[in-house]
């Protein structure tokens, strides 16, 4: 191993000592010479100890410098693993999101199908309702026996105690509920005319101007949804002792039999009643669409937003007859209606009484409140005029 250099300059010192000591017993003049070459070397071992101390503190600065660098190199190394964990789930992230998105996609496909479903469904009610009603008038096997037997008895002069009498019930119905003796509100089965394929039930209006009156829609509480399709529009839905839609088909029928004449009630949310008169409602037949043909003249205090629609085809979210081009007014107003491009009011349209930020979709009448406010209640009504 070799010497340090305070090490190797000690001994050097130790040499040139013992050489001076032996010198200056022999008093020669070399001793001085010596002194000098000794106090060159002692600063000469002062420097190279400073040197060395400094090279000391420069080392032990290297290896701090050494160590904060491999201790930032781990942090970085720790930051690069975090960043990829963090790409990684961000990815995840990135494809869950996708997946949502396209369940997003299909939902306006599923509300779709299932409103299709609904109505569907509506229409197999409906036709059930219809065969049992139209089972209830048939005629029985008693029936065609009484009216051979009282077709016998007419012939061969027979007492007409021995048979028993056939009461065809369509013949004793009233047209119109304006022909009901019987002046209470309530539900009656009406029979506009010969030639209907059946007779139906409505409710008659007995307390308003005089009574007499087929209410042919009525909406207070939101209970029933009015967003449907064609055949329900039609054929009507709803509970007629709440809210509910008479049906086109009957409306046709009373309005084609007789003249009638309309009267629109409504109540708005704070409670303020008005109506509005049109003095000859009639409506067109199913291969018109249903048209609103006539409303004769206006009158009332709810000013006229209905008149506006007159030949106006019947439109429902499953069967565009408006004269809008781009889109079915029935599906963006969210109702069935006479619309045109595309309406004053909206009677068929949501429930939601009051003002509202959306427009026009709602239970509306222009004349009165806009087109930005819902009425709290709806209830039309027809009444023969001849």
């Amino acid at each position: 191993m070799l010497l340090s250099s305070s090490v190797f300059l000690s001994v050097l010192l130790s040499t040139l000592v013992g050489h001076v000591s032996s010198a200056e017993a022999n008093g020669t003049s070399a001793g001085f010479g010596y002194e000098l070459t000794i106090t060159g070397l002692d600063a000469i071992s002062f420097n190279m100890q400073k040197d060395q101390l400094n090279s000391q503190e420069h080392f032990q600065t290297l290896r701090s410098d050494i160590e904060l660098l491999r201790r930032t190199m781990e942090s970085v190394e720790a930051m690069v693993i975090r960043q990829a964990n963090l790409a990684s789930s961000l990815d995840m992230q990135l494809k869950i999101l996708a997946n949502l998105i396209k369940n997003v996609e299909v939902i306006p496909t599923i509300q779709n199908d299932l409103q299709m479903q609904s109505i569907n469904i509506s229409r197999l009610l409906s036709d059930s309702s219809k065969i049992y009603r139209v089972q209830q008038n048939l005629p029985t096997t008693k029936m065609l026996n009484d009216v051979i037997l009282q077709l016998a008895a007419n012939q061969f002069r027979i007492p007409s105690n021995t048979v028993r009498p056939l009461h065809l019930e369509s013949l004793d119905l009233p047209q119109t509920c304006s022909d009901i003796g019987n002046r209470r509100s309530g539900i009656a089965r009406l029979y506009p005319q010969a030639g209907f394929s059946d007779s139906f039930e409505a409710y008659c209006d007995q307390d308003h101007a005089g009574g007499g009156w087929t209410v042919i829609q009525n909406r207070f509480n939101g209970s029933v949804d009015f967003y449907r399709g064609w055949s329900e529009y039609e054929n009507g839905f709803g509970d007629l002792r709440g809210e509910y839609w008479l049906g086109l088909k009957k409306i046709h029928e009373l309005t084609g039999a007789r003249p009638h004449e309309l009267h629109v009630l409504m109540e708005d949310a704070d409670g303020m009643s008005v109506v509005a008169k049109y003095s000859h409602i009639l409506v067109g037949g199913a291969g018109g669409k249903y048209a609103l043909n006539s409303l004769g003249n206006y009158s009332g205090d709810a000013g006229d937003s209905l008149s506006w629609a007159v030949k106006n085809k019947f439109s429902t979210l499953d069967s565009d007859n408006d004269s809008y081009g781009p889109d079915n007014c029935a599906a963006v107003y969210r109702g069935g209606w006479w619309y045109g491009a595309c309406h004053e009011s909206n009677l068929n349209g949501l429930y939601l009484p009051g003002p509202q930020e959306a427009y026009a979709t709602m239970m509306c009448w222009n004349a009165l409140r806009g087109l930005n406010y819902g009425m709290k209640l709806s209830r039309m009504m027809i009444r023969a005029t001849k």
